[in-house]
């Protein structure tokens, strides 16, 4: 397998990675997924032709590496090292994604490794406690990899001069419908399924979560019958949203979304998955929002958003000065 670059305007370039059926496209900037194509449809959202206008005022991060914390932290403040640290409040009261001097709008240096039967890219930045107030400098490796079964695997590998937290995600919104219509007809497929209900914040407003398995009777879900309320546990978080915006943890950190012609498959060492689907698509003012509501969903693997006020010293986010941080986590595709 090989990886052909193009560069586009302003420093952004795109590496392209062809396998016969399929083709998936990175961009430095972000460290973002473009494009995943089975045959001729996207999988993922997003824009090859202009990335470089595309991305750059996009609101909804498509694609994107976020950190140094992904999800909310309530009121952009925590304790550590016996220390409270006030982050910048960029939703509402809350602080979000990292804040706008984020991972999601850096451009990373990278290097290509190609091999006989997978294409690495090895993605480097550092984040400096002065420019998103968390303490600790980090040097921080984002590495996608595409392999011969088309599966994209995404590694973290980081290291921080101080006690900090750290708790990266990527962004993708994915669609399996040939037309990129509205995902309602897709299946969440696990054995045991667990979400986590919401308050009107968005913050997790407890640590007992639903097992929608049960609720639904079935290891397989539609979205469609999530949306129209036909687990009444829940019905309240639904409406509340307008679709899911929640985070699951799933049987051994795996699960599967299919319809009728593909089937997306994602396993994790995070202990918990995000799911949103993308339930109001407006506050992105350009011509280039074609999206309506369900237009695709979020697989993002993390830790529970906020946890740092939620379990304190146990949060799973806490990142020791000079320890190593690893994570992995894995999409494949199948064709039905």
């Amino acid at each position: 397998m090989f990886a052909e670059i193009e560069h586009q305007r302003d420093g952004l370039d795109l590496i392209k990675i062809n396998n016969e059926e399929t083709k998936i496209v990175f961009t430095n900037y972000g460290a973002r997924i473009v494009s995943w194509k089975y045959d001729d449809n996207n999988i993922v959202l997003g824009n090859v032709v202009e990335a470089d206008e595309f991305y750059r005022e996009n609101p909804f991060k498509f694609g994107a590496t976020v950190g140094r914390y992904g999800g909310r932290i309530e009121n952009g403040q925590f304790q550590l090292n016996d220390t409270t640290y006030q982050l910048e409040q960029n939703d509402g009261a809350h602080h979000l994604h990292g804040g706008t001097n984020g991972l999601d709008s850096r451009f990373f240096d990278y290097d290509i490794q190609e091999e006989a039967n997978r294409v690495k890219i090895i993605f480097t930045t550092q984040l400096r406690s002065e420019e998103d107030g968390y303490p600790g400098d980090m040097d921080i490796q984002v590495i996608h990899t595409y392999d011969m079964e088309h599966r994209w695997s995404v590694e973290y590998k980081a290291t921080s001069t101080e006690r900090t937290l750290f708790n990266p995600i990527n962004h993708v919104y994915f669609n399996l419908n040939r037309d990129n219509n509205v995902i309602d007809n897709h299946y969440l497929v696990s054995d045991k399924l667990n979400i986590y209900p919401l308050n009107k914040e968005r913050l997790v407003q407890s640590t007992q979560p639903i097992d929608l398995t049960r609720e639904f009777h079935t290891s397989r879900i539609q979205l469609d019958d999530i949306f129209n309320c036909g687990g009444a546990n829940i019905c309240d978080q639904i409406n509340q949203f307008g679709g899911l915006d929640h985070p699951f943890a799933p049987e051994e950190g795996r699960m599967t979304v299919e319809n009728n012609n593909f089937s997306l498959e994602v396993e994790t060492d995070m202990p918990n998955i995000v799911i949103y689907t993308l339930n109001d698509s407006k506050d992105w003012h350009s011509s280039f929002n074609i999206y309506k509501p369900h237009s695709g969903f979020t697989l993002e693997t993390q830790c529970l958003p906020n946890d740092i006020n939620i379990f304190g010293e146990k949060a799973k986010s806490i990142l020791e000065a000079e320890q190593p941080f690893y994570s992995k986590t894995s999409y494949r595709i199948t064709k039905k």
